[in-house]
């Protein structure tokens, strides 16, 4: 403010030494400082308002942020026990930061992208849950980021249970692949819509925002039959395709064309029931580690189950799980089976399945069953052809 007097006063100095200045350009002159301040003292009223105090380490006025909307460098995440990572203070939720007040941004800082390498790519965020997502089954932010959220529309915000509906995989911009039997009964296609981008259900804290499109059509497989879930895949076209232009945490998969060995550890996603903490419906996006089981075997052992010795596994399933409390579940219906691709990143993956269904979830020598994609990879890439679209997006 001082500095602003100066310039004022100097302003006036030379009116007094040269008669031809122009009075208005004092006014001027004067209205941009009172609109510099005004919008300053706008600024520091609106973060006051929305972001909450925190104990800073160095003891100075600071409060909770979104990383991103910080011009300071976020202290290290604390590999706790528990998903309520500690900030300096053990204020500030886990993905935010506790930033002096002077350091905070109205717009969060553009981020650095790398360019699109191609389907598949794992691109997981900046060690979020890293220490913690094997042990408690969770991906780290940008793990899967092909995973599709389909969810109705007009549900207010904070009710993703009310507003789930499944799991899709994007393998066009414009294309969502998910199981038959999550939307074989939706009569209206506005009802509806597919959410990229999602992680944390409970919070839109993550780096970049998540994407919504709206849902053009869904087209079902012609021999789809929902009471065996034979067949169990459709299609569906978006009326605008999503931007993956500085969207590292959005990105097309590729289809497998043939199924990998059976003991290949492959891994599952979703929001579905997380049973083994006795909630309805994960918050953070699951990750579970699941070994592909022979059709044989899967047969069989189903056959020992309450289905009994009538029981047949379709040509167009395949299985994977069998391992006690590690297991997709209800509501991760349309999620992705997906196992590794030789690549020198070690970061890239393939969608084998679709969570289809099983009995109960989480049961020892019970495996999952999954919709196998190489037995309907000839049916999406006819059908992508017919919207007029094709494979390159999604063959790896």
């Amino acid at each position: 403010m001082w500095i602003h007097l100066v310039h004022v006063i100097g302003w006036l100095m030379l009116c007094n030494a040269a008669s031809d200045v122009d009075v208005s350009q004092i006014e001027t002159f004067l209205l941009e400082v009172a609109d510099e301040k005004e919008k300053n003292e706008n600024v520091k009223s609106t973060v006051q308002a929305n972001y909450k105090l925190c104990n800073h380490e160095k003891g100075l006025t600071a409060r909770c942020v979104k990383k991103s909307l910080c011009g300071d460098k976020a202290p290290p995440v604390d590999p706790a026990t528990t998903f309520t990572f500690r900030e300096i203070g053990g204020t500030c939720t886990y993905l935010q930061t506790c930033c002096p007040e002077n350091k905070i941004r109205t717009e969060p800082k553009k981020p650095k992208v790398q360019k699109k390498r191609g389907c598949g790519y794992s691109n997981p965020g900046a060690n979020v849950l890293r220490e913690l997502a094997d042990k408690y089954g969770y991906a780290d932010y940008g793990d899967f980021p092909w995973m599709i959220v389909i969810m109705k529309k007009g549900i207010p915000t904070g009710q993703f249970d009310k507003a789930y509906v499944a799991g899709g995989t994007l393998i066009d911009p414009s294309v969502v692949i998910t199981a038959a039997h999550k939307v074989d009964d939706i009569e209206d296609n506005s009802e509806i819509m597919c959410r990229a981008g999602e992680w944390d259900t409970k919070t839109d804290d993550e780096f970049f925002k998540h994407q919504d499109r709206d849902v053009k059509s869904i087209i079902i497989h012609n021999e789809y039959l929902r009471l065996k879930a034979h067949n169990d895949v459709a299609l569906i076209i978006l009326k605008e395709p999503f931007n993956l232009d500085e969207a590292p945490h959005i990105g097309v998969a590729c289809l497998e064309k043939k199924l990998p060995s059976p003991g290949t550890e492959c891994f599952s996603m979703g929001w579905g029931k997380d049973f083994v903490n006795d909630q309805m419906y994960a918050a953070i996006l699951k990750k579970l580690k699941l070994p592909l089981v022979a059709a044989d075997r899967c047969q069989n052992l189903y056959r020992n189950s309450q289905l009994g010795q009538s029981y047949s596994l379709h040509k167009s399933l395949t299985c994977a799980g069998g391992e006690a409390n590690v297991d997709t579940c209800m509501g991760d219906g349309g999620s992705s089976l997906v196992c590794p691709i030789p690549d020198k990143s070690g970061l890239r993956y393939s969608v084998v399945g679709m969570v289809a269904y099983g009995l109960g979830c989480g049961i020892e020598n019970l495996p999952g069953v999954y919709v196998k994609i190489p037995e309907v990879y000839d049916w999406v890439f006819r059908e992508m052809v017919t919207q007029g679209y094709n494979e390159k997006f999604f063959v790896s």
